[in-house]
């Protein structure tokens, strides 16, 4: 029993090396193709960090949490939701050196939807002396979708491609024969920062509204979403 599955599995070894062998004498052409799309982000986090030394220990940070809840409910930001807690530290390193000067800090993240609210958690935390406020991160909700139909694209590109080759040579494009797909790191959701977001990592454009001159609204850059794949295609 022990040497016919081996003889099984020594005829099938040999059965798949020699359809792989069949396959590569085969002619075929190899081909890269892509295909690319831009969409407005629908998710982004804000992070905002209270610290008491910012306000020379005035206010606590337990003082400075509530005027920032109070000014998100007051600009439609649903806290209960869309406020989460990151962390909290303390400078206890310093307590030995001088015991006065003990500041907390609290981290916070805010999700917002559009460029919109993102404008309006800035101006009004701004207003009320918070400034420490970046973006932390943005995504699309349906980027994972969007990316599957990118790669679609990318393939049936990298086909025309192949046609373009061989129909002036009367020869036609057969069946693929392997499909490599390049993740490229600049698709991951990143840009630059610009206008009244300082120290972010994402692209944001500032423009003065025409409505209300006096406050500058911001827009997000699009996402760019890209496929890049390459292909050998039998030719027949």
């Amino acid at each position: 029993m022990k040497h016919l599955l081996l003889a099984l599995l020594a005829f099938a070894a040999i059965n798949s090396f020699s359809q792989t062998k069949n396959s590569i004498d085969k002619p075929f052409i190899e081909v890269s193709g892509q295909a690319d799309t831009l969409v407005v982000p629908n998710k982004i986090w804000i992070n905002v960090l209270l610290n008491e030394k910012d306000s020379k220990g005035k206010k606590s940070v337990e003082d400075l949490e509530k005027e920032m809840i109070s000014k998100l409910t007051e600009i439609g930001i649903d806290t209960k939701k869309d406020l989460s807690f990151s962390d909290m530290s303390s400078n206890y390193k310093y307590y030995l050196l001088k015991q006065n000067d003990i500041f907390k800090s609290r981290s916070y993240s805010i999700l917002v939807k559009d460029a919109v609210s993102a404008s309006k958690v800035f101006i009004g935390l701004e207003k009320i002396g918070i400034s420490n406020v970046r973006i932390e991160k943005i995504e699309h909700t349906e980027e994972k979708k969007i990316r599957l139909l990118i790669n679609g694209k990318a393939i049936l590109n990298a086909k025309q491609t192949a046609e373009s080759f061989t129909k002036p040579l009367n020869q036609k494009v057969g069946s693929s024969i392997q499909i490599s797909n390049f993740e490229d790191i600049s698709q991951q959701l990143y840009g630059r920062a610009a206008g009244i977001v300082v120290n972010t990592g994402y692209g944001i454009k500032r423009y003065e509204s025409e409505s209300t001159p006096s406050e500058p609204a911001i827009e997000f850059e699009k996402i760019k979403i890209s496929s890049s794949v390459q292909v050998r295609f039998l030719i027949e």
